[in-house]
């Protein structure tokens, strides 16, 4: 049986890149007292992958502990964006985009966590009656320098990149969220950190006990780039069964214990076996198999797991077209009614990039509509109501249009 201090040290450690300030922390959760555990989203799109769900899972460790979890819906923030961890502005979204994709973040949200018991504010209630003055009073707590000094913003002003005044304001909103709600703990990414660290130091300069903050490591997709829609790379919680099995079985084999790591529920004595039977060069294969139930089963059931399971040795082992309800299906951006073949597998996923598009065909393992097909200049019909099937190696499928 897991004991109470192992719990906290899987909440403190687990997939866990940096914890401000853990002694204090982990004080707190033996004291016994109710967290108010804040987590704030800018819902810019309505599609949740595993990715944005590893602190997802981490919140679920502290509802289960009987924290109050508080999710910041940022309908006022996703309107100036947030550019953490982008090299250019963001563009802003209406009020209406964003209740639309926070109503969807919610419904994902609710595969991992107990929704009726979670707080669900949105930050426009205080923004909107926020003065100028109080803005100005908040922003005399950081410098310009301060700003200057992060990595993204550094970079783009050296280079001669605009950086707009609207942007320095987005941290300042993110700490100012933490004093309204009276967070104790904020859970957000690496690239979020300057962000957490705001809401420590306006809630100290407002006589609050200042949160302590809880960081994760983005991580790695399919293709072992930073997961991502756009890199088509991603595993959807929206995913069926199938579909995630297969993709979980994607990723390379350096990426295995750490996803067991930040996208399952196991605790580090079960990871630890895992990681034994790789350091006794049991065949990676097997053990990413166990990582992909486990996903499954997070997301759906056990049944669905074993159900996947079977799905997946009988397409790799007869070498069967998936089901067309388990293929990912893609609508390629383009202002021409067709592509080159070799552009079409870049764009939808299948291939990192032209050079390894080009190798594929040359080995005879693209396959269009079940034909093989070598030909880079092959032009794909692009339209609205029919999916072209594309099949690259044994496992890998794609429908698009």
């Amino acid at each position: 049986m897991t004991n109470k201090d192992e719990i906290i040290k899987n909440l403190l450690e687990k997939g866990v890149s940096n914890v401000i300030d853990k002694a204090n922390l982990e004080k707190k959760l033996k004291s016994g007292k109710v967290l108010r555990i804040k987590f704030g989203i800018d819902p810019t799109g309505s599609q949740v992958h595993i990715g944005h769900a590893v602190p997802i899972l981490k919140l679920r460790e502290f509802q289960k502990l009987g924290h109050q979890i508080v999710l910041i819906i940022g309908d006022a923030t996703a309107q100036v964006g947030d550019t953490s961890d982008k090299t250019a502005e963001r563009p802003m979204l209406s009020r209406q985009e964003t209740l639309n994709n926070a109503k969807d973040y919610l419904n994902q949200f609710g595969k991992i966590l107990d929704i009726d018991k979670v707080e669900v504010r949105f930050n426009s209630d205080w923004m909107d009656k926020t003065s100028f003055n109080q803005v100005g009073e908040l922003a005399k707590n950081f410098s310009v320098a301060e700003m200057l000094d992060r990595d993204n913003f550094s970079k783009r002003y050296k280079e001669g990149v605009r950086i707009s005044l609207q942007e320095f304001l987005y941290p300042i909103m993110q700490g100012y969220d933490s004093v309204m709600i009276n967070a104790d703990v904020e859970l957000g990414g690496n690239d979020q950190y300057f962000n957490l660290l705001a809401g420590r130091r306006l809630q100290e300069a407002l006589n609050q006990e200042k949160q302590d903050i809880m960081t994760f490591s983005l991580i790695e997709g399919t293709d072992g780039r930073k997961m991502s829609k756009t890199y088509k790379n991603f595993v959807g919680l929206n995913f069926s069964p199938n579909e995630m099995f297969v993709k979980i079985m994607e990723i390379g084999d350096d990426l295995i214990i750490k996803y067991f790591e930040s996208c399952t529920s196991l605790y580090f004595s079960e990871i630890k076996k895992y990681q034994d039977r790789l350091d006794l060069n049991e065949n990676p294969r097997n053990i990413k198999i166990d990582l992909a139930k486990e996903i499954v089963k997070l997301y759906h059931s056990e049944e669905d797991a074993e159900s996947a399971f079977l799905y997946f040795e009988k397409v790799l082992k007869d070498g069967l077209v998936p089901d067309e309800k388990d293929i990912e299906k893609i609508d390629i951006e383009c202002e021409e009614s067709s592509l080159p073949l070799v552009s079409v597998l870049v764009k939808s996923g299948l291939c990192n990039n032209s050079s390894s598009a080009r190798d594929a065909l040359n080995a005879n393992t693209v396959k269009v509509n079940n034909e093989i097909q070598t030909d880079p200049k092959f032009e794909i019909i692009l339209d609205k109501t029919n999916y072209v099937l594309l099949q690259v190696g044994k496992k890998k499928f794609k429908m698009v249009r």
